[in-house]
């Protein structure tokens, strides 16, 4: 066993209030079945752990073996009674042919603190579902919240009968907020029964996705009808469901349309979703007033004239948009013109994602930069990874981001394609050092870049300056003390200041936490600071001395620890 494990298993086994959450991921896991059963069962008998999650169960080799394993794991977690969450994610091997799903029966039927169960890409076909509705139809407990059955293969040969089995067993589970069965075979009976789910008095249903489980018009049909009575469902994912068309889509925009509709968020992404459908749905949401998330993602046959229209949604008053995901479709300078004119006015809008448009050129850019001198805009996080973001582009968004106080993301790709002309661009937007009142005036809300710059080449003080405005209130100050108080700088404004007042001034620089990398390792800003401000003029110290401050020996100190090498 390694060293993590027997660490973790060390503190399982002594039943420490401390540890809530377990996470096993490849390739961290115990190395036979003794171990796997050892795991087990000391998670059976703690009584403090309330999450224990499976991740990437996958070998190469003898898959009977390794399977085996888990079952001793499974056998062991059998008897807690504390879990609140239990997941297996990404299992290469039939979780029901495989013996794992028998040996959760006992914990699924006598654990009643269960709230989440979690099955993410981890087949349990057909035979695993109608063994997991008689399993939940034993609890006495109908408490599970949360139930993911994601990618699990279920209803591939039945055609959605085992589904409709498993789906059958929820109807007495009314705290049920989530349900999540992306990636399988629903099948038209079991369309039927979540529709009857849904239409439930008790229904407490907040969050259904059906992404790529062959939905088409008929089931979308029974699905539309049973949304218009219920008034607690707010988010839909209907991505991936390629056999419904205009006629299938018909019913649910009249659904968004009427004044009854709760939907917050909706999902269509990579559907075949084209102008004349676009159009409609624009026309529907014009009079929505309760949906804040809308994605698009994937579906290019809307074309430009069909983003255009998009675009517009944005300039209607009563539409509360929030989130709006563009990604991968292609889009064009024209479409990026048409946000940034929606844009100008809007106070609502707080994400906006065109990932992948690489149609888009500097134009397209440019134009989206001017989003950010609407001094009302909301927009907090701008993705465009994966498009030809060039230095032009940099410059426009730097430009444009120097009043901007909300944007705190500007994803740009990795690594963000840009020169040293690009980064030196944002480096003067976070800290303009030409002077302190420009670096008190920089940009101190955006914090990241999307991606890690820490390997791109010339990005160091933008790194520093964006570390500042994620970690620190008092950034400005520090950003002060970087750009102006650092090696030789010029003491002209304090020739004449009177001893009192540069007391407080001393007293102000060496308030600072923060730390930066130096040569002879880590070294507090006020640190560095007040060393090179005392080397610049050792006269003032002299001033200083005489009223009686004891600050020889501390800038003695300061002296040993600092170097005469540049802070960057």
């Amino acid at each position: 066993m390694n060293t993590n494990t027997e660490s973790t298993l060390e503190r399982i086994n002594r039943n420490d209030p401390n540890l809530k959450e377990l996470i096993l991921a490849y390739p961290y896991f115990p190395r036979d079945a003794d171990e796997w059963g050892e795991l087990g069962w000391g998670i059976g008998r703690n009584t403090h752990i309330e999450t224990v999650e499976l991740d990437f169960i996958s070998w190469i080799g003898d898959e009977n073996k390794h399977a085996s394993f888990v079952r001793s794991f499974c056998q062991g977690i059998c008897q807690n009674r504390s879990l609140q969450r239990f997941a297996l994610k990404f299992c290469d091997f039939d979780l029901f042919d495989k013996g794992i799903l028998q040996e959760l029966v006992p914990f699924l039927v006598h654990n009643q603190c269960l709230r989440v169960l979690d099955f993410y890409f981890s087949p349990i076909e057909s035979g695993g579902a109608r063994l997991l509705g008689s399993t939940l139809e034993r609890r006495t407990n109908k408490s599970i919240e949360k139930f993911v059955l994601s990618g699990t293969e279920m209803g591939l040969d039945d055609e959605g009968e085992s589904v409709n089995a498993l789906l059958t067993s929820l109807k007495k589970y009314t705290h049920l907020k989530t349900l999540e069965l992306e990636t399988n075979e629903i099948g038209q009976v079991g369309c039927n029964t979540i529709s009857t789910l849904l239409t439930s008095t008790s229904s407490k249903l907040q969050k259904l996705d059906l992404r790529d489980s062959a939905i088409d018009n008929y089931k979308l049909a029974s699905l539309t009808s049973s949304l218009a009575k219920n008034t607690a469902l707010q988010e839909l994912d209907l991505g991936n469901n390629f056999s419904i068309t205009a006629t299938g889509w018909a019913p649910l925009l009249s659904l968004l349309r009427s004044p009854s509709c709760n939907l917050k968020n909706i999902s269509l992404n990579e559907n075949n979703i084209d102008y004349d459908m676009t159009v409609a749905l624009v026309a529907s949401l014009a009079d929505n007033h309760t949906l804040t998330k809308l994605s698009l993602c994937g579906n290019p046959s809307i074309t430009t004239p069909g983003f255009v229209a998009i675009s517009t949604l944005l300039q209607i008053q009563g539409t509360h948009l929030e989130h709006l995901d563009l990604g991968e479709n292609d889009l064009d300078d024209d479409v990026a013109v048409a946000l940034s004119n929606s844009l100008a006015n809007n106070c609502t809008l707080k994400t906006l994602i065109l990932n992948d448009n690489p149609s888009i050129t500097t134009t397209g850019f440019v134009a989206l930069s001017a989003i950010f001198q609407n001094p009302d805009t909301q927009l907090t996080f701008l993705d465009l990874t994966e498009n030809n973001i060039n230095d032009d582009s940099a410059i426009a968004f730097a430009t444009s981001l120097i009043n901007n106080d909300k944007l705190n993301t500007l994803s740009l790709g990795t690594p963000p394609p840009l020169t040293s002309t690009g980064w030196a661009a944002f480096s003067r937007l976070l800290c303009n050092a030409s002077s302190i009142n420009n670096t008190y005036l920089s940009n101190h809300t955006l914090k990241s870049f999307g991606s890690s710059i820490r390997c791109v080449p010339g990005t160091e003080k933008v790194r520093t300056y964006l570390e500042l405005n994620r970690i620190d209130k008092r950034c400005k100050k520090h950003k002060i003390l970087l750009a102006h108080f650092m090696g030789r700088f010029s003491m002209e404004h304090f020739a004449d200041m009177k001893v009192e007042l540069l007391v407080h001034v001393l007293a102000w620089i060496s308030k600072s936490g923060f730390k930066f990398k130096s040569r002879k390792g880590n070294c507090r800003i006020s640190q560095s600071a007040l060393f090179h401000f005392i080397r610049s003029e050792p006269s003032l110290f002299g001033r200083i001395d005489k009223t009686g401050s004891n600050v020889k020996g501390g800038v003695r100190r300061l002296a040993d620890r600092e170097t005469d090498g540049k802070v960057w």
